[in-house]
């Protein structure tokens, strides 16, 4: 397959999305999330297939890459239009996922002595296993107080990647993860907590692997975990 066209979605700190949609020559676009705009999105990479029209509006505007702003859309009538297309055409491919990894971010038990168990777990979906590889050292835990949020600290380090329920080792900590769909597995970490705290999210850092047909290079991910309930103590 030969790529025809490219677009990309980009938004500065602190969300910094990074989304990339790659139109071919046999008709497929495929798209590959490394930093989704969705809150608590998944990663990885989905394909569809456009409409031969949509095709030929994508493909007239080059090879690209064509950047798309997330903050401040285009003015001119034939960017925004463009941009439209291709974000129809990234909402289609949302819906068939090819290898794709979605966390969460699983409190344990209540806080006690300062201290939170924490689990972060990943789930695989789409038709493919998805490869990734976590970089500890970059990933935060969020704390929030209701709506309000609190603080913030560094994850600390991990004892091992990811275990399925079975035993399994799924890697993703000094090696590749291989989750294949409907797999999934978690790694623990104990860390401090402020006390008033009642939810809790984890920002996940490290290398998708996953990527486009022309393209397998491991690029930098990040995203983070819907907010999970910490139980209560009393």
């Amino acid at each position: 397959m030969k790529r025809v066209a490219t677009f990309e979605w980009h938004s500065p700190p602190p969300t910094s999305v990074d989304e990339c949609l790659a139109i071919y020559d046999d008709g497929s676009a495929w798209l590959v999330v490394r930093r989704p705009r969705a809150l608590a999105g998944a990663i990885g990479s989905f394909v569809t297939n456009p409409s031969a029209d949509d095709v030929k509006v994508l493909t007239s505007a080059g090879s690209g890459p064509v950047v798309f702003d997330v903050v401040t859309p285009p003015r001119e009538p034939a960017a925004a239009a463009l941009m439209e297309i291709a974000g129809r055409t990234s909402s289609a491919a949302l819906s068939t996922p090819r290898a794709i990894a979605t966390f969460y971010a699983g409190p344990l038990a209540a806080i006690a002595g300062g201290k939170l168990s924490m689990a972060l777990l990943v789930v695989g979906g789409g038709k493919k296993a998805v490869q990734f590889e976590l970089e500890p050292s970059k990933c935060t835990v969020h704390f929030s107080s209701g709506a309000q949020p609190i603080t913030w600290v560094p994850m600390p380090e991990l004892g091992s990647g990811f275990v399925t329920p079975d035993a399994e080792g799924l890697g993703g900590l000094r090696m590749r993860a291989k989750v294949k769909p409907r797999a999934y597995g978690a790694t623990a970490f104990d860390i401090s907590a402020p006390g008033n705290a009642t939810t809790v999210s984890i920002e996940v850092v490290g290398w998708l692997v996953e990527s486009l047909p022309d393209d397998r290079s491991p690029r930098p991910f990040a995203v983070r975990t819907e907010e999970a309930a910490i139980p209560n103590s009393g």
